[in-house]
């Protein structure tokens, strides 16, 4: 009857597995609200192209801000490393950049900061792919912005990463030591299962409970000694002579690159105006997550240092661009503004931004009540009358509401700004 059963489930077991379709697990929605919300925020993220054959590239390209409020749980991003989230070996990186900067090495970013990257990618081997940026930090592992989906297309078979050496030399990094590598590999194989086996073919466990109890010549024999030895003996031999060979076979090589550039923040332009330099100030007054609603709702004192009317346009936080609807009727998430409207230069103006969708559960970002210290964080964006953007930095405690029925974009629930806040 065992035997049935147990045959019965692997027949069951078997059949979903065959039956199951495509698997995509993308991964950025398992990381904690606090995370995403309030480290490195990824905006205007673009890919020049969605399909490539091998060895065709394409440029991913966006702007990143760190927080100035990081939280103590991440290290901060004093050493980072710009690269993309692709499933294996499938894309292949060509190039690097920031703020105009090539970054092969890790960089060093501050907390407040706007950065500008480019990177030209690739593609290898045949397939479709969620194709991420990411930043990895220092001992607090990677950030990813974004997907899109990338196909490539194509025979992959004769594929070439061609490096040209300083002394001239054409090298196909694909295939480039792979006699060498496979040759160590064997050796290193062999000598480590002839250990084991020694070892494993003799009384292993029975001369373990006989230690303290029988001779300790009788559990090492001389034997074992000798072979140990020789073992001992050989690996250094072959250490050192691979060592002297590999030298003299490439005498030309380049160290491992452990210096750390220094990346200048992003400076701003005629269009855009990064949070070090935004004339659009942001003080959080009170934010409340309606957890029926899926919404979150927040007061938010504006102060408009410019010469010029400003506007808020937009809630960028998690990968999530909420668009105000009168400046971008096409956006598919919305962020309601009361009043809405310029704000004169020079005027302050009280606004409650409503930013509601069902991407709030379906991202996870709902856990945000549920964090140690409850805050919430994000990018506003400010337009003038010439569509200008500043980017403002935004971030607080956040209230949880559990009322039935309640919205922040329809004004129910207790959250609504009373005559303390004006």
């Amino acid at each position: 009857m065992r035997i049935g059963r147990a045959a019965l489930s692997a027949i069951v077991i078997g059949a979903i597995a065959v039956s199951a379709g495509t698997a995509w697990a993308h991964g950025e929605r398992s990381q904690e609200p606090f995370m995403r919300m309030r480290t490195i925020t990824f905006y205007d993220t673009n890919w020049s192209k969605t399909k490539v054959k091998p060895g065709e590239t394409l440029d991913l390209t966006g702007k990143f801000h760190t927080f100035s409020e990081w939280p103590r749980a991440v290290n901060l991003p004093e050493s980072i490393f710009l690269h993309f989230s692709v499933p294996g070996p499938s894309m292949l990186k060509k190039e690097a950049w920031m703020n105009g900067m090539p970054v092969i090495n890790s960089t060093k970013t501050v907390l407040g900061g706007d950065y500008d990257y480019k990177m030209v990618i690739a593609g290898r081997v045949t397939g479709t792919y969620h194709v991420h940026p990411m930043v990895n930090i220092e001992g607090g592992g990677p950030l990813v912005g974004g997907g899109q989906f990338v196909t490539v297309d194509g025979d992959w078979s004769g594929f070439q990463n061609n490096v040209a050496t300083i002394d001239g030399q054409t090298i196909d990094m694909e295939h480039h030591g792979e006699g060498r590598i496979i040759g160590w590999w064997l050796l290193w194989t062999v000598i480590g299962v002839f250990w084991l086996v020694y070892w494993v073919k003799r009384p292993f466990l029975r001369r373990v409970f006989q230690v303290g109890v029988v001779p300790e010549e009788e559990l090492v024999s001389s034997g074992d000694k000798t072979v140990a030895v020789v073992l001992v003996v050989a690996t250094v031999l072959i250490v050192s002579v691979g060592y002297v060979t590999t030298n003299s076979a490439y005498p030309i090589t380049i160290p491992l690159q452990t210096g750390r550039m220094d990346t200048p923040e992003l400076a701003p332009t005629t269009a855009f105006t990064p949070y070090a330099n935004a004339t659009v100030k942001a003080r959080p007054v009170t934010a409340v997550y309606t957890v029926p609603g899926r919404s979150l709702g927040m007061l938010i004192e504006i102060k408009n240092g410019s010469n010029r009317p400003q506007q808020l346009g937009g809630f960028i936080t998690a990968n999530l661009q909420f668009r105000e609807p009168s400046l971008f009727p096409d956006a598919r998430l919305k962020v309601k503004v009361e009043p809405n409207g310029p704000i004169a230069p020079g005027q302050t103006a009280l606004l409650t931004i409503d930013a509601t969708d069902a991407e709030w559960e379906y991202q996870r970002l709902a856990e945000l009540i549920y964090d140690s210290d409850s805050r919430y964080g994000g990018l506003l964006e400010f337009f003038d009358p010439d569509k200008n953007r500043q980017i403002v930095e935004v971030g607080g405690p956040v209230i949880p509401s559990f009322e039935g029925g309640a919205t922040a974009n329809t004004g129910g629930g207790k959250w609504r700004p009373t005559s303390q806040y004006k």
